[in-house]
């Protein structure tokens, strides 16, 4: 796909990853919708951004903890710039719960944005797609979906659902729309983390060391313009988490 010229939805678009996926399709010449929950100057700093580049861009609020409010970003989308080619679900919630300590409420918060949410921005964005157009959908994902702990359930269940999800949509949606995952470790470390974090979570993974945003979009960008023949994956970027702690070394010169 060249994305110079096409409509790319970002969820979760106005921080962090999402906020550095859209800025870097934005850099690739696609128009933005930027969504946002509550970052509603974030969003706007982002839309600016874009625009520098020389894009179109346009912030969307919506709640996704309110259902009703979820096809609000595709009819923006539609409303503003006639069609969108690109769905990026990045939008999400991490919040810890074991097994024995996971309330009914913090289950539904991550239902309802991590998996509910993305299924219906997929339905309403292949729905508005118009006749003869094609489009690509990437859901972001994690490594703890392939290799679940007992730590943060909610949030582990939703993103292997989205695992299902892409596969499912893969089928459905063809020859239409390709829909890939990513599958995220250790990039950026989670809100109130301490220092070191990130140093500390590297010392258990193959590669040693952990990503940076910049992975992560290489591995959206992959997917969206590197080929046109892949769907229905997911791509892992996480040094190699999902092969379990590392129990032993060996020098490869």
């Amino acid at each position: 796909m060249e994305l110079r010229g096409t409509t790319a939805i970002v969820t979760g678009g106005a921080r962090r990853l999402g906020r550095a996926i859209a800025l870097a399709l934005a850099a690739r010449g696609a128009n933005l919708v930027v969504h946002y929950g509550h970052s509603a100057e974030a969003a706007a700093r982002v839309v600016a951004e874009a625009r520098a580049l020389g894009v179109e861009a346009v912030a969307v609020e919506a709640d996704f903890g309110r259902p009703a409010l979820v096809g609000r970003v595709v009819e923006e989308a539609v409303a503003r710039f006639g069609r969108a080619e690109v769905l990026v679900n990045s939008a999400a919630i991490f919040e810890p719960g074991g097994v024995l300590d996971t309330d009914e409420a913090t289950w539904d918060r991550h239902f309802a944005v991590n998996l509910k949410a993305p299924f219906f921005l997929s339905q309403a964005f292949a729905r508005a797609l118009p006749p003869g157009v094609s489009g690509k959908i990437v859901n972001i994902t994690d490594y703890r979906a392939l290799r679940p702990g007992t730590d943060h359930v909610a949030y582990t269940l939703t993103k292997a659902g989205l695992v299902t999800l892409t596969q499912v949509l893969a089928q459905a949606l063809a020859p239409r729309v390709a829909v890939n995952a990513v599958a995220l470790g250790a990039i950026l470390p989670p809100p109130g983390a301490g220092p070191g974090h990130l140093e500390r979570l590297a010392r258990a993974v193959p590669l040693r060391r952990h990503g940076a945003p910049d992975d992560v979009i290489a591995a959206v960008l992959f997917l969206l313009e590197g080929s046109d023949f892949i769907t229905g994956t997911t791509l892992v970027v996480d040094g190699g988490a999902h092969l379990g702690p590392v129990r032993g070394t060996q020098t490869v010169e």
